[in-house]
Parts: C-alpha cells; sequence; structure tokens
C-alpha cells in the first residue's frame, strides 16, 4: 500500500520514457508554465482592473446623464453627452425596453462589471446590448413614459488587448516549439545513432561508416567509443590470430609424433601416447572452429523458423525423433552463418549426449524470441550448469560422454549468442527430463 502511494507521488512515472519526448518536455514546459504566469498576472492586475475601471467611467456617465435629464433640457442633455462623454441620447415616448441577449463571452468578460455598478445606482429598469461586429453598447432605460436609450462605444468598456496579449502568447509559444522541435530531434538523433552503434558493436558488426556527430560532449562520447571499441576489436583480432597460428603450427609436430609413434615397439606406450595425441589434436581442430565462430560477419534479417526448420532436416536425416514447434514464421536480425552454427551445436548436444528423442520450439516474447531444444538424457545438475560454459569443461558424469568431446561446444554458442546480444540457460526440461536449452535472442 505504502510503495504504491509512493508510486503515486513520483513525478517519474508520469514522464514518458523516450528521450525525445523528455528533451521536448524539458524545453516546453518552462516555456508553457512563464507564459501561463504571465497571462494570469496580465488577467489578474491589468486587464480585469481597466474592465473594471471602464465599467465605473461607462456607468458614471449614464447616471450623469439621468441627473441632467432631471433638471437641463433634453436637447441640452443631447449636447452635453456628445460633447463630453461621446454618447448618443435618445428618447422614445411610450415606449417600453426588450430583453437582449449578448454573446457569453462579453458578459463574463466585460459586461459583467458594467451590470455590478448599473445594479447599484441605477433605480429604474434597464436593458444592456453590445454588438461586438457593430462596435456599439447601447442602455434602455425604462420609465413609466417612455425609454430613455443612451449608446456608445463597446470599445468604452471593452479591451480587446486580452485577446492581442493572448494570441501573443500562443504564438510565441507556437514558434518557439516549432524551433525547439528540429533542435531537439537533432540532439537526440545524435544519442540515438551513438546508441544503435554500440548496439551493433556489441553484436559484432561492422561500424566502420560510424562518424560522431550531435553536441560536442556527445562527439566525445562517440571518439571515445571509437578508440575503444577499436584496440579491442585490434587485441581479439591479435589474439585470436595468433592462437590460430599456434593451433595450426601444432599440427605438424603431431603428426610427425604420430609417425615416429608407428615405429615404437612398446604397443602399451604406443596406444596411450596416440591416444594423447589423438585428444590434442580434438582440442586444437575444436578451438579452430571456435575462432571461426567468433569470426565477423555482417548481420542479415533471417526467417529463424525456416533456419532451424532446414537445419533439424540435415541434422536428423531420420535417425532421431526430433520434434518442431512454432506457431508462425518469426524473423529476427542475425550473422547468419554464426547463428545457425550455435543452434546446430545445442541440437549435436542434444543428440549426442540424449536418448534420440529430441524437442525444439520457438516462441515469441514482447521484445524477444526464445528458443528451446530439450532432450531425454541425464541432464546436467543444477550446480554444474554455469561451469558448462567455460572453454574446455567437461562434465562426464552428468553426460554420457560417448564421442570424446573437448568441452568447447557451448563456449561457442555462449559465445555467438552474446555477440547478437542474447542470454542461454540451461534449464530443467519438464517435457523430456533431460537437459532444455534455453535461448532468448532481442528482436531488436
Amino acid at each position: 500500500m505504502y510503495k504504491n502511494i509512493k508510486k503515486f507521488f513520483e513525478i517519474r512515472t508520469y514522464f514518458p520514457k523516450g528521450i525525445t519526448a523528455r528533451v521536448l518536455i524539458l524545453i516546453i514546459l518552462p516555456i508553457f508554465l512563464s507564459q501561463l504566469l504571465t497571462g494570469y498576472i496580465f488577467y489578474k492586475r491589468h486587464w480585469k482592473t481597466i474592465s473594471n475601471q471602464n465599467a465605473i467611467t461607462f456607468a458614471g456617465n449614464v447616471l450623469t446623464i439621468i441627473d441632467l435629464k432631471k433638471t437641463e433640457k433634453f436637447t441640452d442633455v443631447q449636447q452635453m453627452a456628445k460633447k463630453n462623454f461621446v454618447m448618443d441620447v435618445d428618447w422614445e415616448s411610450g415606449a417600453t425596453i426588450k430583453k437582449h441577449r449578448n454573446s457569453k463571452r462579453l458578459e463574463k468578460l466585460s459586461l459583467k462589471y458594467v451590470y455590478k455598478f448599473l445594479n447599484q445606482n441605477l433605480k429604474f429598469p434597464y436593458s444592456l446590448s453590445a454588438d461586438e461586429n457593430k462596435n456599439s453598447l447601447e442602455i434602455k432605460i425604462q420609465y413609466p413614459d417612455g425609454v430613455l436609450s443612451i449608446s456608445s462605444s463597446l470599445r468604452s468598456v471593452f479591451s480587446k488587448t486580452f485577446y492581442v496579449f493572448f494570441l501573443w502568447m500562443i504564438g510565441s509559444c507556437v514558434v518557439f516549439v516549432a524551433i525547439a522541435i528540429p533542435f531537439a530531434k537533432s540532439q537526440v538523433n545524435a544519442i540515438k545513432n551513438l546508441t544503435r552503434v554500440i548496439g551493433l558493436a556489441g553484436r559484432g558488426d561492422d561500424i566502420t561508416g560510424f562518424v560522431p556527430s550531435g553536441p560536442i560532449q556527445i562527439r566525445q562520447a562517440g571518439s571515445a567509443f571509437l578508440k575503444t571499441y577499436t584496440r579491442i576489436h585490434r587485441y581479439i583480432q591479435s589474439r585470436t590470430s595468433m592462437l590460430s597460428g599456434i593451433s595450426h603450427d601444432l599440427k605438424t609436430p603431431l603428426t610427425r609424433m604420430k609417425l615416429e609413434l608407428e615405429f615404437c615397439d612398446d604397443k602399451n606406450l604406443q596406444f596411450a601416447l596416440l591416444n594423447d595425441i589423438e585428444d590434442m589434436e580434438k582440442m586444437i581442430d575444436s578451438y579452430l572452429n571456435f575462432a571461426k565462430g567468433i569470426s565477423p560477419e555482417n548481420s542479415e534479417r533471417v526467417n529463424i523458423t525456416k533456419m532451424i526448420q532446414n537445419l533439424i532436416r540435415k541434422l536428423n536425416k531420420g535417425k532421431f525423433d526430433i520434434s518442431f514447434e512454432s506457431k508462425k514464421e518469426y524473423f529476427a536480425t542475425i550473422r547468419p552463418l554464426a547463428f545457425e552454427r550455435a543452434i546446430s551445436n545445442v541440437i549435436m548436444n542434444a543428440i549426442r549426449y540424449g536418448k534420440k528423442k529430441i524437442s525444439v520450439s520457438v516462441t515469441k516474447n514482447s521484445d524477444s524470441l526464445s528458443i528451446f531444444v530439450e532432450d531425454n538424457g541425464n541432464g546436467i545438475p543444477k550446480e554444474k550448469r554455469e561451469e558448462m560454459f567455460k572453454p574446455f569443461a567437461r562434465l562426464d558424469k552428468s553426460r554420457n560422454n560417448k564421442t570424446g568431446g573437448v568441452g568447447l561446444g557451448l563456449s561457442i554458442v555462449q559465445e555467438i549468442i552474446h555477440q547478437h546480444g542474447g542470454e542461454i540457460r540451461l534449464e530443467e526440461s519438464e517435457k523430456l527430463g533431460g537437459l532444455k536449452v534455453k535461448i532468448d535472442l532481442p528482436l531488436k
């Protein structure tokens, strides 16, 4: 309960997640709040005061004309009203006033102040009519023997300054936002571009065309990333090339050793040494395959479902009970040869260490694909599963090691899956009772 209340009052809960929206909010929100505050102060301190004063003046002029009518000739009252108040005064003998409906906007904004002062001081019934198009304001006062009409300019009580100011605020906000949006997008695009390239580098794709752009801080971050990427890439290439070269060179003396052992008279010693040499050759071959598995390759958008179906057909050849399940065809951006090698290794492990019954399935989550490979073998104890991803790790007791593997298969698979930004886990198969290999592959 406490956590829910705390979360409700946290501002970040209501903030958008994307950087573009956040940057625009940081730019637009201060402009909007400052304009809103300015408009409120203007309305309270300026426009409302002016409208109130104009209403007092208009009502005072009307009351003055009514008082003059009691003591002066009507023609003199008309002349004084025209000269002093810029008002037209007329008399309709025996007439009665008719109710007039003004616009709600005028009633609420300006005429309400006129009504307020007239109701306080005028003893006769009256009707107030305003026409914004004709810029006229007329008040008709009912006397026992007729109607006194007093006409004036609507501007005497109604100021359009508020509308002009309001339109100016809206217009300036629109202009500022129109300028801010492209500017914000250009800054955000630089960050997005850097993020995209970092993701490509994490998957082992080529980033030679990347040029840092945007603000100086982002350019500096981009340049630092390129330098770091280049150093790491060179280190990996030199390490891989050196170890591959050593592995190739080791094959020559091993071959000579095998030839020399053919002339060994001690058959027991010959058999033991040949077995050791064969193990060494397997290790060297496995490492060379490992080096091939992490070699550079461009990413492509591939039909994962069909790729796995074709791979199962190629590996199965009718000898094993391999089932495949996928609700529909799923696509992902991968390095085809490397990813196919990883899935092939996993399925081959299931064939090698299982009991010829294998299940392969593909499902889609919100932002990733999950690939499951399950077998009905002996499985791997939970506490030993992480060790299986270490190079040359072999757990003979937990898996039936009939083929003499050297323990680089899962290391190769993990390296390839990590290059794609994915994860691989070993679990217990509830369906078949053996080992379940789960591979999560991001779709982005």
